[in-house]
């Protein structure tokens, strides 16, 4: 019986060692890599951001109290604390018959507008708070205490 003998050269190596990295390269950029660093609130400065929600149940809004711990509960991101909030008349948009919009509100609902301060970091992108980004125009579920409301970002500004 005979055994066939498999010999390899440096040829053979070097193009096993090119596919070992080549895997390891796509593994690292679509598996891992680095986070993105996470600003540190000790070296960070005060901003307010305001939080914007047009149609909100009124007994949800009666619910907030200034000084309520905020943050996002979908990314677990810490908004820091609810220092101001203002209660206005809905808005809701509706079409007229000829297509036109037509602005009105809604009996029960009340908008309203949130004013958080947080430590953050100012980047290029927009205010990096811990780990995550948040620009104006960002639409989240913002938790003040044990309420939750659906908001838009309208603004970000330092704290004065």
């Amino acid at each position: 019986m005979s055994q066939k003998k498999v010999k390899f050269n440096i040829v053979d190596i070097l193009v096993i060692l090119v596919l070992i990295a080549g895997v390891a390269f796509l593994g690292v950029r679509m598996f891992g890599g680095q986070e993105p660093a996470a600003s540190d609130p000790a070296t960070g400065s005060t901003y307010h951001i305001t939080f914007y929600a047009e149609c909100v149940p009124e007994a949800v809004a009666n619910t907030l109290e200034k000084g309520s711990k905020a943050e996002n509960a979908s990314r677990n991101m810490d908004l820091g604390t609810l220092v101001d909030f203002t209660i206005g008349e809905s808005v809701v948009y509706t079409a007229d018959s000829k297509g036109n919009v037509v602005v009105s509100s809604q009996p029960g609902y009340v908008s309203v507008t949130l004013t958080c301060e947080v430590a953050g970091t100012e980047q290029p992108t927009g205010l990096l708070i811990g780990k995550y980004m948040l620009n104006t125009g960002h639409e989240m579920g913002v938790c003040c205490g044990l309420t939750e409301i659906e908001t838009i970002v309208l603004r970000i500004a330092a704290a004065e």
